[in-house]
């Protein structure tokens, strides 16, 4: 009992330990920070390409796809009570999206400012802070595909139920 109550409280210090950087971790980052540098260069540059491309696939899909759509039902007198929820839901995602990914560019824009020849715990930090960042924008992008398929599934369920109701109406 002694012992687990040892290693139990022995746990934590070794985690905090893994968390200090050693002189050997600063020295690694001061030998490759040119590389490091021009790499996270070319991901900034990268990132940004495909956030202009995703932003406008996104934006395109609410003004052109779904807004036009419930508008067109709302027209013609359908309940779009589910489906414009979703909507709100969509646009609010992806406003969470353009916010996450401004944020991770401002910290990738003054990540690649650090010299981390002279300054290589605050790049290391920066760093860690970058990938929660860009983890931030990938949680925002998952959120709004999950919203895109439910929106899907309630157009679906829609025409579903109007389906036999339409036809009708033709037929008449």
């Amino acid at each position: 009992m002694i012992i687990a109550i040892g290693v139990f409280v022995s746990l934590p210090a070794r985690a905090q330990d893994t968390d200090v950087m050693t002189d050997e971790h600063i020295a690694r980052i001061k030998l490759n920070c040119a590389s490091a540098l021009a790499t996270l260069g070319q991901i900034k540059t990268n990132d940004a390409l495909v956030y202009v491309n995703r932003n406008q696939s996104y934006f395109s899909i609410s003004d052109k796809l779904i807004a036009r759509l419930n508008s067109r039902l709302a027209l013609n007198r359908f309940d779009t009570t589910p489906l414009a929820k979703i909507a709100t839901e969509y646009n609010s995602a992806l406003t969470d999206f353009r916010t996450a990914y401004n944020d991770y560019s401002r910290v990738m824009t003054d990540l690649v400012k650090i010299d981390c020849s002279r300054q290589p715990v605050g790049f290391y930090d920066k760093v860690g802070e970058a990938r929660e960042m860009r983890q931030d924008v990938y949680d925002a992008i998952k959120k709004l595909h999950t919203i895109i398929d439910q929106y899907r599934q309630a157009v679906d369920t829609f025409k579903q139920q109007h389906l036999t109701k339409l036809k009708a109406n033709t037929n008449e």
